[in-house]
């Protein structure tokens, strides 16, 4: 009973740490970003300067992003032999990024359970091409920010000087040897382990599981296609910074300064919500914002007041949190027909 009353426990904990916890945090930065700013001013501001054609075309390149996410991750799949319909793909990261807006992180595994469910394949393999797919992206949005500190000097030594303790808390982590020696002692201490306990059947069938997460991790190495699949990789990312710069250019003041200075203020904004994606909230909300309004600080400091940047950085989010929801809401349907339609198709092959 003890044991039984501790595991529940447990299991409540580790929900409220992976949904709940992402939840509070939304919550927080939000109130601590928006309880000094004026509301009103924020929304006079929107309407006032903004030209909503040009957020209306980001928000097609938005759901425009979906199919091409997808069309890159069949790439991937058929290189394990799964082939599913373009459609499928399309649903699955729609779903995706829904499902992350209400739990997030839970949209990746969603759409690893779907796709292997629909194509009767293994869970595990679906799941590793997923993680190389998101490694894919990291290193992408490495690259980029490695092309923006050094096309961004100026900025950089901004951020610097106005955040010297966080810098150097990056520098301690990074160059840390604890840090590394932690990683290769935890990793020893697991290959131990699982080495002392091999011939036991949870760790058989755990070792299969591993092997068919690495089969998929590594299918990004066994592409037919590699070509196709960088391409639609520029085109993904060419997509999301074209729709960042739309949103500077409905902007008057942030249109007037890249008439005036070029688009390096909105790849700094996009690099740094790129990474501000990596913190687990509900859509971004919060960190999203943050890093975007930061970004507009390091260049018009002297031009936009906090409400003002912070309400560009609310609409742009909003934007994409609406195509979210409606993308999301279709593929679900599309996906509850696609279901039933399965299901008949098995009913009929078993008569």
């Amino acid at each position: 009973m003890a044991s039984s009353s501790s595991s529940g426990i447990k299991g409540i904990i580790s929900k409220f740490v992976k949904y709940g916890l992402p939840t509070l945090l939304s919550v927080g930065l939000c109130y601590v970003l928006f309880r000094d700013i004026d509301l009103k001013e924020m929304y006079r501001f929107i309407v006032s300067e903004c030209d909503f054609s040009y957020v209306a075309i980001a928000m097609v390149l938005g759901a425009l992003s979906f199919w091409i996410r997808g069309m890159r991750w069949r790439i991937q799949l058929r290189a394990m032999g799964v082939t599913p319909p373009a459609s499928v793909m399309t649903y699955s990261i729609a779903g995706t990024y829904a499902v992350n807006l209400v739990l997030p992180r839970l949209g990746e595994l969603w759409r690893c359970e779907y796709v292997a469910r629909r194509e009767r394949t293994s869970f595990a393999s679906v799941l590793g091409s997923m993680v190389s797919e998101r490694l894919a992206d990291t290193v992408t949005v490495l690259l980029m920010l490695l092309a923006t500190i050094i096309w961004a000097g100026s900025a950089v030594d901004s951020f610097v000087d106005a955040y010297p303790e966080t810098v150097n808390g990056i520098k301690r982590i990074v160059t840390s040897p604890v840090v590394y020696a932690a990683g290769i002692v935890a990793v020893a201490a697991v290959w131990l382990f699982l080495r002392l306990n091999r011939r036991r059947s949870w760790v058989i069938k755990l070792k299969k599981q591993l092997q068919e997460l690495l089969s998929g991790i590594t299918s990004i190495f066994h592409m037919r296609r590699a070509w196709l699949w960088l391409i639609l990789t520029v085109l993904l990312w060419g997509t999301y910074l074209t729709q960042m710069i739309l949103c500077f250019e409905a902007f008057a003041p942030t249109s007037g300064y890249m008439g005036a200075h070029g688009p390096l203020i909105a790849i700094v904004a996009f690099v740094l919500g790129s990474i501000s994606m990596g913190i687990p909230s509900n859509g971004g909300v919060g960190p999203y914002q943050i890093a975007i309004a930061f970004g507009i600080h390091c260049f018009m400091a002297d031009t936009l007041t906090r409400e003002q940047s912070l309400s560009f950085a609310t609409l742009v989010l909003g934007a994409q949190i609406f195509v979210t929801i409606v993308c999301g809401l279709v593929s679900f349907v599309a996906i509850a027909i696609d279901n039933r339609r399965q299901s008949r198709l098995a009913a009929q092959e078993t008569e």
